[in-house]
């Protein structure tokens, strides 16, 4: 008597699995619902120092670069906690090489004032940065901000799984979803100049990075990349 197999199929439980994005390609994050995401690292202005003129017409140039605007974009505001245990190792070297007694002495105490400083306080820096979308669905993905919008976000981020035909068609579209988001990024540039603030994509090492200390905040200083930058595209290069 014939004995009948169970298929088991077992689901995806990885962590993969809840994350919004699918693959990384040439410096563009490729989210699971077809949309697109290109990230710009902004530099700072110290606002505080600059004159009254100075403030107002940063504050008119940021409003006339927000109004100019015709698609979405995201501010993101990032702080992270700041490892200086790399400075206070370089100060311990210069310190053990400093034939000056006075100097000797001035730099000891300076790596103990730091030690007690991160001890009673976290140091901390703040970093900046500009997503820019492109949705094929006139920008479904990003305006729909409505309960019902969140929601359905999530449900297709953890349920939309990546078929092999749905991999080939991201990557036939590739080239002119790029163009249109190179387009508005040399916008974002453009206008953010004017008020000295200057933007610089991120590549595709530092995309994999920033992704993982999004999703892994505790463990941002200890996470290291394994394998090559290629070995993250679903389908490489």
């Amino acid at each position: 008597m014939p004995v009948k197999v169970k298929n088991n199929t077992t689901s995806d439980s990885t962590t993969q699995r809840y994350l919004p994005f699918s693959q990384i390609r040439e410096n563009v994050i490729i989210m699971k619902d077809d949309s697109w995401r290109l990230v710009l690292e902004c530099s700072t202005i110290n606002f505080l120092l600059k004159s009254e003129e100075e403030q107002n017409a940063i504050i008119m140039s940021f409003q006339r670069f927000l109004n100019s605007l015709d698609f979405p974009v995201q501010i993101m505001v990032r702080s992270k906690k700041l490892d200086i245990d790399g400075y206070i190792k370089n100060l311990n070297k210069l310190w053990d090489k400093q034939k000056n007694p006075l100097l000797q002495e001035q730099t000891y105490e300076y790596v103990a004032y730091l030690k007690k400083l991160v001890e009673v306080a976290q140091i901390m820096k703040k970093e900046f940065y500009i997503i820019i979308p492109f949705d094929l669905q006139e920008e479904r993905s990003v305006r729909d901000s409505s309960f019902l919008g969140v929601f359905r976000n999530f449900w297709l981020a953890i349920n939309n799984a990546n078929n092999i035909i749905k991999i080939k068609t991201q990557i036939r579209n590739f080239n002119s979803v790029k163009r249109w988001l190179v387009n508005r990024m040399n916008t974002v540039k453009t206008s953010l100049d004017s008020i000295w603030i200057k933007t610089r994509e991120l590549q595709k090492e530092e995309l994999i990075k920033f992704l993982t200390d999004y999703y892994n905040p505790s463990l941002e200083s200890h996470t290291t990349m394994q394998g090559e930058v290629t070995d993250y595209n679903i389908i490489n290069n």
